[in-house]
């Protein structure tokens, strides 16, 4: 078995010309950490998610090494928070893009699911041409497993 037969459709896409603002609406609307992006003619390019906004609102010097440990001397608050993300919020999502993973439609499903188990939270599925045709989760492949 494939992962053709389990692709369903994202509960929504991101453009790389959204703004960080749209997408951030988009991803709380939908309840998701995370979503495809996609180009003016439907290429995955990666995705964008809470993980991203969450880097462009936090001060630069929470993000210059792995363990900092007591972040106390930076005294941002939720004013100056909220002006970075109106700030970053202009921004394209194209220029935030992380990339991810993605499949086959061919791609045999045991390997997906070894990639969900490591730790994917969906895989995007992308044709021969970079197209995102859908995307695979975990729950997809259960529900099919539980109908047979």
């Amino acid at each position: 078995m494939t992962c053709q037969s389990i692709i369903s459709a994202p509960p929504a896409t991101l453009a790389k010309t959204d703004t960080v603002t749209q997408a951030l609406g988009v991803l709380l609307t939908h309840r998701v950490p995370m979503l495809p992006v996609v180009d003016a003619k439907g290429h995955y390019v990666g995705v964008f998610g809470l993980k991203e906004v969450v880097a462009l609102v936090l001060p630069k010097a929470a993000r210059l090494g792995e363990d900092l440990g007591d972040l106390g001397f930076l005294s941002d608050g939720l004013a100056d928070l909220r002006n970075r993300l109106a700030t970053q919020g202009k921004e394209p999502v194209g220029k935030h893009v992380a990339a991810h993973r993605s499949v086959a439609p061919e791609t045999q499903l045991v390997e997906a699911l070894l990639l969900l188990y490591r730790g994917d939270s969906f895989l995007p599925v992308v044709d021969g041409s970079g197209v995102l045709v859908g995307v695979v989760t975990a729950a997809d492949a259960l529900t099919r497993m539980a109908e047979a």
